[in-house]
């Protein structure tokens, strides 16, 4: 059962590539953005958290944008409404 699941997920992926779903170099440059993009929130957070006394209200912007990022990108939430590609 998985593994028609999975022929059956390799072979959606196929398809997509073959139909322009973006290019493998494509894909690889948004994952590292989205990658570097949390980089650079995880430091921010960390600034504030040690810089500030009661950081609550100061990082829960930031992790909210991380979650957002992670959910969207590493997840692909869209796809659960029929948006997404994947």
């Amino acid at each position: 059962m998985t593994d028609d699941l999975d022929r059956q997920r390799v072979e959606e992926l196929i398809g997509a590539e073959a139909a322009g779903g973006g290019s493998l170099r494509s894909r690889q440059r948004l994952g590292l953005l989205v990658a570097v993009g949390l980089a650079v929130l995880t430091l921010v957070e960390y600034v504030i958290a040690v810089t500030v006394d009661d950081p609550l209200i100061w990082l829960l912007p930031f992790v909210i944008a991380k979650g957002a990022l992670i959910m969207e990108y590493f997840m692909h939430f869209s796809s659960l409404f029929g948006g997404g590609e994947h």
